[in-house]
């Protein structure tokens, strides 16, 4: 299984309520329709000291399934939206410990 972890920065703080509503009314309902999204969680940064605002962390069947995911209309839709509002600052790709905890 693979993780992908992008650090987000606001474009303008005064689009915080824009991107958070975005995120939770359009891009989390928006992966059931993505086949290679096992899980997928947006977290608001705390640390005042951070160049960016958001931590997004996707759990993927595999990398190469979900860059045929980036190449769909709807892929596309989201990163439309995504890119008026922030940047990903910072990508990283990663493969889990198996198997992990759950709770």
């Amino acid at each position: 299984m693979s993780i992908i972890i992008d650090k987000i920065k606001l474009k303008s703080a005064d689009n915080r309520a824009a991107f958070e509503q975005w995120v939770t009314d359009t891009d989390y309902l928006a992966c059931h329709d993505l086949a290679s999204v096992e899980r997928f969680v947006v977290s608001k940064v705390t640390d005042t000291d951070c160049d960016y605002d958001y931590v997004e962390v996707v759990k993927v069947t595999s990398l190469a399934a979900f860059e045929q995911d980036m190449q769909t209309p709807l892929f596309q839709s989201l990163v439309a939206r995504f890119s008026e509002l922030a940047d990903v600052v910072e990508t990283i790709q990663s493969d889990a410990l198996a198997p992990g905890y759950q709770w």
